[in-house]
């Protein structure tokens, strides 16, 4: 016969001593389960059983925590005396109470800076605090919301580049981008720089190094020739490139510089700074005989500069699969690897485009490829009046090459070749569609860049937008915080 196995008997609740009760009391615990736990999360035993010198080490403990509880919200008080001690490693950011002053002091503790770049950085802070309002400030560059904080980090680092001193700095005005412009300028430049040069102090990795050499060249008044670029340099480029609009990106000011060096007119400029080749220096020595012909043949409309850029592109550097016979793979190669602008006909090229947009629209799309949002919100709006003309205007991300193809044949272009670059995150398609009672009416297709400007508005067949559409577009844009190129409006 089995034994029946014995239940122990429950313990009884341990009773809390006397002395222990006080003790409990005096640290502002109700109960005994509060001061078990309270035990167990700072290292002690977590028993009632305790000796006198047991209950005071505890007692101590207990107000050293409130002494640095009480230091933390003083120095949180003085934000000078906050960075200041960060700078000097005198406080970490861990002590720090308020969740804005912590994240700064994290950033200034991630940085390798010396001695002197931590003095450096202390003197600008104690400047900022007094006359500006730069501190807790934030502003947007390559899409990414970055405080300005890091600016003044890094020209702490560039410290050997001052040409005045952080204290004889006075801004002019209140707006925080301003001030971080015109204190750039005080500390590294005696001749004027250009606008959109200021990025150069919040990017990080080897071009934004190079960035700054070109900035401290031009406050120098040296000629930029002597430095290293992503093409080669000529005066007409440079000259060009230093009256690039204040808007533009670094890259798509070079672009400009180029093409207006060239010849090309404004709007050629801002047409192909908003194509593919905007921001991208790859196979430039092509490109380059690509701006001439459209400089050449300036009668082309800026509307169909980017189609045209997209058919080549796709003809001359895009690999294609292709069978020499049935069940004969080819080698894949683009269709045109040769391809060149030398002796074509700008006619026969249109046309060539037209065809090409033609063909996509009946190529279907091969395998499931998706790829995950941008994190820009979908847009909608009502128009007209209810019970009569209401209209509600949609615009919603294409998150996949199916939907890509889809866009193209029934608008007739070619966003169907936008897939590697939708998929690698340096873009995103939009689709603007108008829904009323007669149906579903595909209006625009959208082109926002990874910088979160909207580059490229095409109707059907490349048609320019209405200003209807143009005015739904600059809500969302407003809503989103996304810039519009000029060539948009």
């Amino acid at each position: 016969m089995a034994t029946r196995a014995r239940v122990a008997a429950p313990r009884p609740p341990q009773e809390v001593p006397l002395r222990v009760q006080k003790h409990l009391r005096r640290l502002g615990l109700y109960t005994g389960e509060d001061y078990l736990r309270w035990c167990m999360r700072r290292g002690f035993a977590a028993s009632y059983r305790k000796t006198w010198d047991a209950l005071e080490e505890e007692w101590s403990a207990h107000g050293r925590e409130i002494a640095q509880a009480q230091s933390r919200l003083k120095v949180d008080r003085d934000p000078a005396k906050l960075i200041a001690r960060v700078c000097e490693g005198k406080l970490r950011p861990r002590d720090i109470a308020r969740p804005r002053w912590r994240a700064l002091a994290e950033r200034i503790d991630a940085q390798p800076m010396t001695a002197r770049q931590t003095r450096a950085l202390r003197r600008l802070v104690e400047v900022v605090l007094k006359r500006g309002r730069l501190l807790l400030a934030e502003g947007e560059v390559g899409g990414d919301r970055l405080p300005y904080l890091d600016a003044l980090i890094v020209l702490a680092q560039n410290h050997r580049h001052w040409v005045r001193k952080p204290v004889d700095w006075h801004p002019r005005t209140h707006n925080a981008e301003r001030q971080l412009a015109s204190l750039i300028r005080h500390l590294i430049a005696r001749y004027p720089v250009p606008a959109f040069m200021d990025a150069a102090w919040l990017r990080s990795g080897e071009t934004a190094l190079a960035y700054r050499r070109w900035y401290r060249a031009i406050g120098r008044g040296e000629n930029l020739r002597h430095q290293e670029g992503p093409i080669p340099w000529t005066n007409r480029i440079v000259h060009w490139f230093l009256k690039a609009p204040a808007h533009l990106s670094i890259e798509a000011a070079i672009r400009w510089g180029q093409v207006r060096a060239e010849g090309g007119n404004e709007a050629l400029a801002r047409a192909i700074v908003a194509s593919r080749i905007g921001r991208n220096f790859e196979h430039d020595a092509f490109w380059v005989t690509v701006i001439r012909f459209l400089v050449l043949h300036d009668w082309i409309l800026p509307r169909a500069v980017g189609p045209i850029i997209d058919y080549l592109h796709h003809q001359r550097f895009v690999v294609v699969e292709a069978f020499e016979a049935p069940g004969v793979r080819a080698p894949a190669r683009p269709a045109q690897p040769n391809l060149t602008m030398r002796g074509r006909s700008p006619f026969a090229l249109l046309r060539e485009v037209e065809r090409w947009h033609r063909d996509l629209a009946r190529t279907p799309t091969r395998g499931p490829i998706s790829w995950p949002g941008s994190g820009i919100r979908e847009f909608s709006q009502e128009t007209g009046i209810k019970g009569r003309t209401l209209q509600v205007w949609l615009i919603r991300e294409l998150r996949s090459a199916a939907a890509l193809h889809a866009e193209g044949a029934r608008m007739r272009h070619c966003v169907a070749t936008y897939v590697p670059e939708c998929r690698d995150g340096d873009c995103s398609i939009w689709t603007m569609e108008r829904h009323s009672f007669e149906g579903i009416d595909a209006r625009v297709t959208i082109e926002v860049n990874r910088e979160g400007e909207i580059v490229e508005v095409r109707g059907k067949a490349n048609r320019e937008p209405s200003e209807r559409e143009l005015e739904v577009i600059r809500s969302w844009a407003a809503r989103e915080r996304l810039q519009l190129a000029p060539i948009i409006g």
